[in-house]
């Protein structure tokens, strides 16, 4: 008999989420076939069969918590398989015909597997990827009944996988510092007629981003962790990017980031973005950072308030560009700015320099002109 325990995916993480097991007790299954999906504060990991054999028990229910080095599942790899293949393949067969209405619905095979497996009907299932195409997360909660309409005219959803991780995080880093923000606006009139004229591909995010680092580097109180009553500064400029996807948000990291010029920042930028909305993680790290960034100038957001991705000291929103009207010499001009928004633990950095790093964002911007 062969045990599948849970690994250890970080120092920091002693228990994971059970998202979605891929096989059931009875199942035959060979060394590197994907067993289940688990979930961490960090990121879904896939723990894979390390044998041949029959699952004959799993352990560890779908929607319930593992530590590090619990039995996840036992395999029995000498047992005969031949009467269970053939009833696992009775099974699949009657939740084929189950799912028969649903075959005329154009998904992916492991989608349309996923939704067999939870005895989903695809053509119930309301879609809410592009163009209306079903994704992973539209099977499983329509598997656990989110979004039905319940007595009170409402729709009850349970927080379950990456929300309910979220959701966690967030309610931790509210309650354990003292968060505060400053807002304030950067001029970047001279860099947008510098990119126009060089034909620079380089984002506006990429930018903001490249000068946050700078500043970051001359104020490293902001590039710090605060733990246990403890505040660590760091050399390294390990950046982390809110990126929204659909399964939820994530923050993945770009580490080094101080040590990269303007056009490799943005290219490993968008590159590790693009890697994380395809659900591509394999090659992302997803921990480590010591500041993070979030744009949310795309959905044509000015100011809000981000909130510390801990254990950092900060973390920087980054709103819409937009156009204004100012009075120059008796003249009215147009110029351009972006608005900030840095939320920052009071328990580490007051509240001046704070606004005296916001300001060297600014200074850093400024120069930017000359790089591009």
């Amino acid at each position: 008999m062969f045990e599948v325990k849970m690994p250890r995916t970080s120092d920091e993480i002693e228990e994971s989420l059970i998202v979605f097991w891929h096989v059931e007790e009875g199942d035959t299954v060979e060394e590197g076939d994907v067993l289940v999906e688990v979930q961490t504060e960090k990121a879904v990991f896939e723990i894979e069969a390390e044998a041949d054999g029959i699952i004959s028990e799993i352990m560890i229910k779908r929607g319930e918590s593992a530590k590090v080095g619990d039995v996840l599942v036992k395999i029995d790899a000498e047992a005969e398989s031949g009467a269970k293949e053939a009833e696992t393949k009775t099974d699949n067969k009657a939740n084929e015909e189950k799912m028969t209405a649903a075959s005329f619905v154009r998904i992916s095979p492991r989608l349309r597997k996923l939704a067999r497996d939870l005895s989903v009907n695809l053509a119930d299932v309301k879609g809410t990827g592009p163009n209306g195409s079903i994704t992973e997360n539209d099977i499983k909660e329509a598997a656990e009944g989110v979004g039905t309409r319940q007595e009170t005219g409402g729709a009850a959803a349970k927080m379950t996988g990456i929300r309910k991780t979220i959701a966690s995080r967030m309610m931790t880093s509210l309650h354990n510092s003292a968060q505060l923000t400053l807002t304030s606006w950067v001029e970047v009139t001279e860099i947008g007629k510098k990119r126009k004229e060089s034909g620079a591909k380089i984002s506006w995010n990429s930018l903001v981003s490249y000068a946050a680092i700078k500043a970051l580097e001359q104020h490293p109180y902001l590039n710090a962790h605060v733990h246990d009553g403890e505040i660590t500064q760091h050399e390294e400029v390990h950046l982390g990017m809110a990126v929204d996807t659909e399964e939820g948000l994530y923050v993945p990291v770009l580490k080094n980031a101080n040590q990269l010029v303007l056009g490799e920042l943005d290219k490993e930028l968008k590159d590790m973005a693009k890697n994380v909305t395809s659900g591509n993680l394999s090659g992302v790290t997803l921990q480590g950072s010591t500041f993070t960034m979030t744009n949310l100038g795309n959905f044509g957001i000015e100011f809000f308030t981000p909130i510390i991705n801990p254990p950092e000291a900060g973390i920087l929103g980054v709103g819409k560009l937009e156009s204004y009207l100012v009075l120059e010499d008796g003249e009215v001009v147009q110029k351009e700015r972006i608005p900030l928004s840095l939320t920052f633990d009071h328990r580490a950095v007051d509240g001046a320099p704070a606004a005296k790093f916001l300001q060297t964002i600014a200074d850093q911007c400024a120069a930017l002109v000359e790089e591009l």
